[in-house]
């Protein structure tokens, strides 16, 4: 199965009307409207409080009947020092998945291509007016908000909710939409398109001279020389394979009747080891997706501040089978390795951050 590759793209009014959609940022648009997932479910082990949206990707499957509309959902801490931490302390997964059949939504057949709509009569789950999380908790004055929590409820009370309370409690003024939304992640859609097969080898060496300029790190004169003392062969072919579509924000390889996981790693030492096996079934987890470094350029975030967030590939391990769910959101494994300052060279690290110490501070060992 060939990997298929995503990339980031403004968000369109058909992706408005998508049931189904991959993206990120923004809140998630749930599976199944019926039932959102609870914010103690996705507290930060290291501040305690609530993740937010990374992405979403709608990834259905043809077996299992169950698994027919199938989405995965990534949640992160926005907290930058948290992510010093292992990913299994600051990030999520939860799988959620319905049957073709089911109450939520119906196929529209009159056209050349099936459509999916929601169903008449299904009851939207409260949700919360920052994040989209499970609104179980009302603001006391108004009673005219849901909130997932104390944090975002005192979050919106500063941004502006304080100032119209009780004169217009539904009502947000245009800083206050402001401040709202960048208390989550930008949306944008994801779409993808299949992986582009090698070019001969030949052709590929020629190419490999001119590497795009977003490419993980810049080249130099000295490349050749540097790759050979100080990168790592894994670096060496994560680079070479991202030159090849610089701007893909996710690699999609799901393959679970394959010998090998075609992940691509940013380093030889401290490949994602002990993945946990499925809670509900117990069968191995196996590798589905990676999230890759330039989606960290759609998150809005301080490139200048030494502890924002920052990941070299985040690997999301699923249940192969899909197994027939226990709950409306399934949990899943999430790995993150970093860039070492062993796997890049120090020559590359200065080239790209432009002094000395840089490499230390931002490229760290493997963290799962």
């Amino acid at each position: 199965m060939p990997t298929t590759l995503g990339y980031a793209e403004p968000v369109d009014a058909e992706f408005a009307q998508d049931p189904f959609p991959s993206k990120i940022g923004g809140k998630p648009r749930w599976l199944d409207p019926r039932h959102a997932l609870s914010a103690d479910r996705v507290v930060c082990d290291e501040c305690g409080k609530p993740m937010v949206l990374l992405m979403q990707l709608s990834a259905p499957e043809d077996d299992p009947p169950s698994a027919f509309h199938r989405t995965l959902f990534v949640f992160i801490c926005r907290t930058g020092s948290c992510h010093s931490s292992g990913a299994s302390r600051c990030m999520r997964v939860f799988r959620s998945q319905l049957p073709e059949d089911n109450a939520v939504y119906t196929a529209n057949t009159e056209g050349d291509d099936i459509e999916w709509e929601q169903a008449e009569g299904v009851e939207a789950a409260a949700e919360c007016i920052v994040c989209g999380l499970h609104g179980s908790k009302t603001c006391s004055s108004c009673h005219g908000r849901r909130y997932c929590s104390r944090a975002h409820q005192v979050a919106d009370w500063d941004a502006g909710h304080k100032a119209q309370c009780t004169t217009m409690p539904h009502a947000e003024s245009a800083d206050h939409t402001r401040r709202m939304r960048r208390m989550v992640f930008p949306e944008h859609v994801i779409v993808s398109e299949e992986e582009a097969e090698e070019q001969a080898e030949s052709d590929s060496e020629s190419d490999s001279e001119d590497i795009e300029p977003n490419s993980v790190v810049p080249v130099t004169n000295e490349r050749v020389e540097d790759s050979e003392t100080e990168v790592d062969a894994a670096f060496m072919e994560f680079q070479r394979r991202i030159q090849r579509d610089p701007d893909q924000v996710l690699r999609y390889a799901r393959a679970p009747d394959a010998e090998t996981e075609p992940m691509l790693l940013v380093s030889d030492t401290g490949a994602p080891t002990n993945v946990p096996a499925c809670e509900a079934c117990g069968t191995d987890r196996q590798f589905e997706f990676q999230i890759m470094p330039q989606m960290l350029n759609y998150l809005n975030l301080d490139s200048t501040d030494p502890h924002s967030i920052d990941w070299g590939t985040l690997l999301v391990f699923t249940c192969p089978v899909s197994c027939e769910p226990t709950d409306t959101f399934m949990p899943e494994v999430v790995c993150k390795q970093s860039f070492s300052s062993h796997g890049i060279g120090q020559k590359y690290l200065r080239a790209y951050y432009g002094d000395e110490d840089a490499f230390s501070r931002q490229f760290e060992s493997l963290d799962v």
